[in-house]
């Protein structure tokens, strides 16, 4: 076996001389895996759908390891679109299948690392993931119920500290790094697209195959009920009026939604080709109308955000931004004037604390600020380790959202605490959520030092590092109002923001005589030299 792999491995290694073998193996190793699936639909008559859903899995394994670059963006496709997991909810797809996606990673893991002969990498934030994942172990200690505890390290480890190794990894050069971001603004641009065909012509009811779900238990016999009336004049935005995209959640589809727009914003930029920027400033403009669809508050502060970083960094002229906002206004005010409505409702937050009678905040926004007082309030009674990783909500938010002196709002049942900070602070204490915070700290202090080392000389380099940048702050804004849930999507960006950076920083030297890190592995002889040029 091992006399196999080596001879696979020197196939691998000389280039084209030997390709033509490949499609013979490929195709003999399908074969082989048809003829198992198809002897496992005879005995076990497997629905069709699942049998062909197989068979594609089998083929993209088959695939990644004569061609890992595309099977990664591939994958990376499906895991930020949700396919596998919608997959499973509504066609059927067995759950170990679904759940076992990203771990198809490994394939091309494994064409690098020992076919080609790539060193293995690991990185500074991915060893202070370790120093988290210590830290929920000692928050564990104080859990009430150590296997709810326990499932939550283990989602951690699984769409976490997997999940940055694999990414960091597979996406290995720039020219792929940049197809990934293109494989993200698709996955974008095909969920705002679902989502405005939606809304567009009010086929609510058409969640076409799970990607544009939407809250419809108001509903009667397929138009709105009384109590929930749709758009067209409509100034009040209900739950059912809110995109959902492949989650059914508003905010969550939001939010890894809002994340792209720098991506996308950087592509028009860089983008020489025409065609590419019209295709860039298409995917961004249905990625924005995917957002706006979703009515979330969040996600609107945090678009603000997002344009005040843009003018400070001398990306937009104050004009510019004037006008894009006053066609924006026009646009949305024409199509749905309860928009206006739902974002003022921010303003009125201020009530709560303030004694002006004639301002009263919306019950949503109680609630939100009483849940996360409480779980505040938690932290500062258990804030070394905290009451342990997935056990706040189920046994301690009740108790303290009762409490009558943060009590903006009267909730009997149990709820999260609506923010990514106050909810880990009351389950890890300061030590989970220092070592957490120095993990997305320490990737942002590299991107800015590789935009400030390339904004004159290299600026599309410059902006790659800008644009996860200001990604991952659009994220840490976002879990102002959002917890730590679908966390995958986060360490994923984090993931790439940390490829970009092994990248940028090895692909392309500082000094423009100086030969860059990756030609000076491939001249090394042994994998040991190669790691240790790393």
């Amino acid at each position: 076996m091992l006399d196999l792999m080596e001879k696979f491995a020197r196939m691998n290694r000389r280039g084209t001389h030997h390709v033509t073998s490949w499609p013979k193996t490929l195709a003999m190793a399908s074969l082989f895996l048809l003829a198992v699936l198809f002897l496992m639909f005879m005995v076990t008559k497997v629905d069709v759908i699942i049998m062909l859903a197989l068979v594609l899995v089998c083929f993209l394994v088959v695939a990644l390891f004569y061609w890992p670059e595309p099977g990664t963006i591939i994958v990376i496709f499906v895991i930020y679109t949700n396919l596998a997991v919608v997959a499973y909810k509504f066609h059927g797809l067995p759950q170990i299948v679904a759940a076992s996606v990203s771990l198809v990673l490994c394939v091309p893991l494994v064409v690098y690392w020992f076919l080609r002969r790539e060193p293995f990498l690991v990185d500074y934030p991915w060893l202070l993931m370790i120093v988290f994942l210590g830290s929920l172990c000692a928050s564990l200690l104080a859990a009430k119920d150590i296997a709810l505890g326990l499932d939550w390290i283990l989602t951690f480890v699984l769409e976490g500290l997997a999940m940055y190794l694999l990414i960091l990894n597979v996406v290995r050069k720039y020219s792929t790094l940049r197809s990934v971001i293109w494989s993200l603004l698709i996955a974008g641009g095909l969920l705002g697209s679902l989502s405005l065909i939606q809304e567009a012509t009010h086929s609510y009811k058409n969640n076409f195959g799970g990607l544009a779900q939407r809250n419809l238990k108001n509903w009667e016999d397929g138009k709105p009920s009384s109590a929930a009336k749709f758009l067209g004049g409509e100034e009040k935005i209900r739950v059912a009026n809110r995109a959902g995209g492949p989650f059914g959640g508003a905010n969550r589809y939001a939010q890894i939604m809002v994340v792209l727009l720098p991506l996308g914003l950087f592509r028009i930029i860089d983008e020489k080709k025409g065609t590419l920027k019209f295709a860039a400033f298409a995917l961004t403009l249905l990625i924005l109308t995917g957002v706006l669809l979703t009515y979330s508050r969040g996600a609107f502060i945090t678009l603000f955000v997002l344009v005040l970083l843009a003018i400070v960094f001398r990306y937009f002229k104050f004009y510019q931004v004037i006008l894009a906002a006053t066609v924006l206004l026009l646009v949305v005010g024409v199509a749905s004037p309860g928009y206006f409505t739902r974002m003022e409702s921010i303003l009125n937050a201020t009530a709560l604390f303030s004694n002006d009678a004639s301002i009263k905040a919306d019950g949503a926004t109680r609630g939100r600020v009483t849940e996360m007082l409480a779980a505040f309030n938690a932290f500062l009674d258990y804030p070394i380790v905290g009451v342990g990783p997935g056990q706040y909500t189920k046994y301690y938010s009740v108790e303290y959202m009762s409490n009558p002196e943060i009590a903006f709002k009267d909730i009997k049942k149990t709820r999260r605490a609506h923010t990514l900070y106050f909810e880990l602070m009351a389950e890890t204490g300061f030590l989970g959520l220092a070592t957490f915070m120095s993990i997305v700290l320490y990737i942002l202090f590299r991107l800015w030092l590789l935009r400030q080392r390339f904004r004159k000389t290299r600026p599309e380099l410059a902006n790659i590092a800008t644009a996860f940048w200001m990604s991952i702050v659009a994220y840490l804004v976002s879990a102002v109002f959002l917890q730590l849930a679908y966390q995958r999507y986060y360490w994923l960006l984090l993931a790439l923001a940390g490829a970009a950076i092994q990248i940028l920083s090895t692909e392309f030297p500082a000094d423009e005589n100086e030969e860059p890190v990756s030609r000076r592995r491939s001249h090394l002889k042994h994998p040991a030299e190669k790691a240790a040029a790393v």
